[in-house]
Order: structure tokens, then sequence, then C-alpha cells
């Protein structure tokens, strides 16, 4: 990706860029007086940087729809950031689904395909599958500029170093395997990880700095947010608590998860939670029995997280996020008798999507890092 240098090598003409396009991009779209007092760039930088910016395909004069009543004398010429100068995209690499998300330069989400796969697939088949719904979301959507990854197990600088649910996943290099051949960059990271960071961009947690994320499907796992940033530890294994078999998460989603069935694979976890709740809805007491136990089991490791890090919010995330306040009252409740302080706890509104999403976000970090750096580019 080109650096936005002009032609003057100077850190302050880099740091006058930065401003001009940081504050284009921050806003829908402004005059260039309006853009002149926002950034505290001079009128004639301002406008010498626009021009390069507009070159570039990053900026665009709007141009006003011929209804729109015009004042008299010379209009204000108004800029806007071209948010389909190209595109980032965020992919959940899952042991029974893959999705790949499309998002512009704003970070509108503009494509998506998804397909179902199964724990028993090779890894060789599952990243076939990950291409192949890379390549089918970006169909015209040109100038991908970066892609996010999430997957189970721990991820550490972009290889798989650990995985308990995917065997075969284990030492998988995403970097490379999805990298490779491709004009743009890979970044990957854990699922709960990056659903924590979905979370916190357009989900429960927006207005939260300090948060535990749980993500609940056919296995739980857990994700901290310190400070509005994703905690990863030093080996990237950070939350990872559910490995302690003697904290109960190992086996704590097995009768919700057979519950009216005789097959626990019957379906997506999900549909699992589904028939339990609508059974607590209509006043089961074995569904309440099975909601009760798996509460207890839930929050033991959860009230040892946020006894920790003490933190402003608990998000329930992954299918099981379905059962809303049915299974976060209950949480709330049981993290009060066991903390020093209560805690908030809220089920996520992102659904299937957040890892994706969390994908997407962390992409599109790496890209605005770049379009807002003023490093100068290497010569030669």
């Amino acid at each position: 990706m080109a650096r936005l240098l002009g032609g003057d090598p100077s850190l302050l003409r880099r740091l006058n860029i930065a401003a001009v396009l940081r504050t284009l991009y921050d806003a829908d779209e402004l005059t260039l007086t309006e853009l002149v007092k926002s950034s505290e760039v001079s009128r004639a930088t301002v406008e010498e940087i626009i021009a390069d910016l507009e070159r570039q395909g990053l900026a665009e004069e709007v141009t006003l729809p011929p209804d729109v009543p015009r004042r008299v004398g010379r209009p204000a010429k108004r800029y806007r950031f071209r948010r389909d100068a190209g595109h980032v995209a965020g992919l959940d690499i899952g042991p029974h689904k893959v999705l790949c998300l499309v998002a512009d330069l704003r970070g509108e989400i503009v494509a998506g395909a998804r397909a179902d796969v199964e724990p028993r697939m090779s890894a060789a088949e599952r990243l076939d599958v990950a291409r192949a719904m890379v390549e089918r979301a970006t169909e015209g959507h040109d100038g991908l500029r970066a892609l996010g990854v999430g997957t189970t197990g721990v991820v550490s600088m972009g290889k798989v170093v650990r995985s308990d649910r995917l065997p075969d996943w284990q030492g998988v290099d995403l970097a490379v395997e999805l990298g490779a051949g491709r004009p743009y960059p890979v970044f990957a990271g854990n699922d709960t990880k990056l659903a924590a960071l979905a979370e916190h961009w357009r989900g429960a947690a927006r207005d939260f700095d300090d948060v535990v994320h749980l993500l609940l499907g056919r296995s739980i796992s857990l994700g901290l947010l310190i400070g509005g940033k994703l905690h990863l530890g030093y080996n990237g294994g950070a939350g990872e608590i559910g490995v302690l078999r003697d904290l109960g998460w190992y086996t704590a989603l097995d009768r919700i998860l057979a519950y009216g069935t005789d097959d626990p694979d019957a379906g997506p976890s999900g549909e699992a939670a589904e028939r339990v709740f609508d059974a607590v809805r209509r006043g089961d007491p074995e569904a309440e029995a099975i909601v009760t136990a798996f509460v207890a089991d839930l929050a033991t490791g959860v009230a040892a997280t946020v006894l920790t890090v003490d933190p402003q919010l608990v998000v329930i995330g992954g299918g099981l996020s379905r059962a809303g306040a049915l299974l976060a009252e209950p949480l709330r409740a049981e993290l009060a008798r066991l903390c020093l302080f209560p805690v908030q706890v809220e089920a996520s509104v992102l659904g299937d999507e957040s890892v994706a999403l969390g994908a997407v976000r962390l992409a599109l970090d790496r890209v605005q890092a770049e379009l807002f750096d003023v490093a100068e580019a290497p010569r030669g």
C-alpha cells in the first residue's frame, strides 16, 4: 500500500497529510473552510493535499444534486473521503462454518459469503473453503487492502499454535496460507478475542473499555478488553481459562446441547439453546434446572476473571446469546454473589457474525494505521 507522502519528504508535510486525511475520514463531508478549521492546517496546504488525495483516489469533490437549492454566488466546494477506494475483509474459520464479510474503508459491510463445514475436515479442505468464501464475497468489490482472520485456538503472529477443537488445525500459518500470492496482507487472531473487538466496535461494549467477553457456542471461551484494547498475553493465550478441566467448562454445555434430543450433534448450539430456553419460558422444571446448573458452572471461571481484571461489563456472545436476559440475569446475580462488586452483564446482539466482524475491524485497524502513518517510506 502506498504511503501518503506526496512529493515532500519532510515530517511536517507527512503530519499535515495525516491530519487532513484523518479529518476527512471522520466526517461525512466538509467544505474546504471546515477542513482547514478542523485539521488546523493552512488553506493553501489543504488545497494542495486535497489535490494529491484526489489523484490517489482517496478523496473526491461532492457534487450537489440538481434539486438542492443553491445560494447566490459561488458555492463552497465540499469534499469527502472515498470509502470505496478499497475494501477490507473479515474471515471466521470455525469448526462448523466459514463466514467472510467485506467492508468498505469506513467499515460499512457491503458483501458476505458463508459455507457450512465439519469438524472432521482436514486443514487443507478448510483452507480451500476459506479461500473460496473470500473470492465469492469480494467478487465485484475491488481493491482488497487487508484480510483479517478469526479462528479457534491460540493464534500468535498469524499462526495457530494450539488447537484443541481442531487438532489438524494446529501449526497452520494462516497469514502464509491465505496470503500467498495475494496483493494484500493477512492478519489472524483468536475468534473469541476478535468477537470482543467486534462488541467494542458495534456491539454491547461500545461504551465500555474494560470488558470480559464470553463466546458460548459448542464450547466456552473468553476474551479480554483492557483499556479499550485486546489483551492477548505473552503467548496469545490470555483468557484461555477453559483449559482448566477442573473448572467444569469442558462439560458445562453438555446438558444444554443434549436437551430435547438423543444426539448432542443434532444441530447448531444456537438451536440447542433455543430448545432449552423456550422450555424455561414455558416453566419446564428440567430446563430450569439445566440452566441453573450451567450458570453455576460458568460463573466460577467468569468470577475468577472478573476478580482479576475488574471489568465494567461481561458480554455473552455466541449461539447462547440468543437466550438474552434468561441467561444474562442469573449470571449477573451469581457474579454479584461471588465477586466484590456487581458487574453489568449483557447478551450480544451481533449473533454469529461477531467473529467475522471482529476480523473486519482487525483488518480495518491495520489499513487505517497505514493511511494515517507519518513514517517516511523506505527509499530505493
